[in-house]
C-alpha cells in the first residue's frame, strides 16, 4: 500500500462497511486505483472483497454480473461478453492490473478514460446498490453513495451496441471513446477520453440525420483542448468518424 494507510478493516455486514466509511477511510476491492492515486489523506481501508457478489448469470433477458468480478474475466470471453469484452480489455493493457481491478471498482471510479466505464454508461445498466438497504438504479442516476453489489445489464442493449477508441498505440489509453447504444425507438451516444467531462446523449431514431449528428459532434468535442493528441478540430473529425463506425455495428 502506501505510507498513510495505518488500518485495514474487513466489516462484516453492508451496514458495517457503510457506518466506517468516512473521508479517511475508504472501500477497499482490487485497490488498483488507490495504489496508484496515494491520497495521504486515506489513512483507513475497509475491505469489501468478502461482501460483494462474484457471480456471473446469464438469462434469455439480462447478463448480471457482481460487483466483485474482475475486469480481467470479463475480458477473456467475448463469446460471453460481446462488445464489453472489447471495452474491458482495453480499460487497461496490463491483465494483471485487469486481475486485480472489479467491475464494481471501475464505475464506483468514474474514470472517463476507461474503456470499460465509457461503455457502461451507454449501456446505462441497473446497478444494485447496498446502503445498506438494497437499491435498484441505473448507472447513470446514481449519485455514488453505497456499495455496488450486482450490475444488471440487458442482453438486447448489449447486442445493439458500437464501440470504438482512438490511442496513439493500442496498448496506450484511449484519448478519445465513442459509444453508441440502440434502445427501442433511441439511440444513446456517449463520448469521453482525455476530456473535461463525459458526453451523453440520446436522440429518438425518428430524429437520427446527418445534422443531428453534427450536433453531437459539435457539442462533445467542446469537452476535448488542443493537446499532443491534436487540435479539436481533428478530435471532431474522429468523433464523427467514431459514431459512423460505432452505428455500423449496431
Amino acid at each position: 500500500m502506501w505510507s498513510s494507510i495505518k488500518k485495514i478493516i474487513i466489516p462484516a455486514s453492508f451496514e458495517e462497511a457503510i457506518n466506517k466509511k468516512t473521508n479517511s477511510a475508504v472501500f477497499y476491492g482490487g485497490g488498483t486505483y488507490l495504489v496508484s492515486n496515494k491520497d495521504e489523506k486515506i489513512d483507513t481501508l475497509i475491505d469489501i472483497n468478502s461482501l460483494i457478489d462474484k457471480s456471473i448469470k446469464v438469462d434469455k433477458n439480462s447478463l448480471t454480473i457482481g460487483s466483485g468480478v474482475a475486469v480481467q474475466e470479463i475480458a477473456n470471453d467475448e463469446e460471453m461478453f460481446n462488445k464489453l469484452s472489447m471495452a474491458a480489455k482495453y480499460s487497461n493493457f496490463s491483465k494483471n492490473i485487469r486481475n486485480q481491478r472489479t467491475i464494481g471498482g471501475e464505475i464506483a471510479q468514474k474514470n472517463i478514460r476507461s474503456d470499460l466505464f465509457t461503455f457502461l454508461v451507454a449501456l446505462n445498466p441497473l446497478l444494485e446498490i447496498r446502503n445498506p438497504a438494497k437499491i435498484m438504479i441505473k448507472l447513470r442516476e446514481w449519485n455514488g453513495k453505497g456499495i455496488i453489489n450486482k450490475i444488471l445489464i440487458s442482453i438486447t442493449d448489449l447486442k445493439s451496441s458500437g464501440f470504438e477508441r482512438y490511442s496513439v498505440l493500442e496498448s496506450a489509453p484511449a484519448f478519445l471513446i465513442v459509444a453508441v447504444v440502440r434502445k427501442a425507438l433511441e439511440l444513446d451516444f456517449v463520448i469521453s477520453g482525455k476530456a473535461d467531462k463525459i458526453y451523453g446523449h440520446t436522440m429518438q431514431l425518428s430524429e437520427f440525420s446527418k445534422n443531428s449528428i453534427h450536433s453531437i459532434i459539435d457539442n462533445s468535442a467542446k469537452h476535448f483542448s488542443n493537446d499532443q493528441y491534436g487540435s479539436v478540430e481533428y478530435k471532431a473529425s474522429l468523433i464523427a468518424t467514431g459514431i459512423k463506425r460505432a452505428v455500423e455495428q449496431i
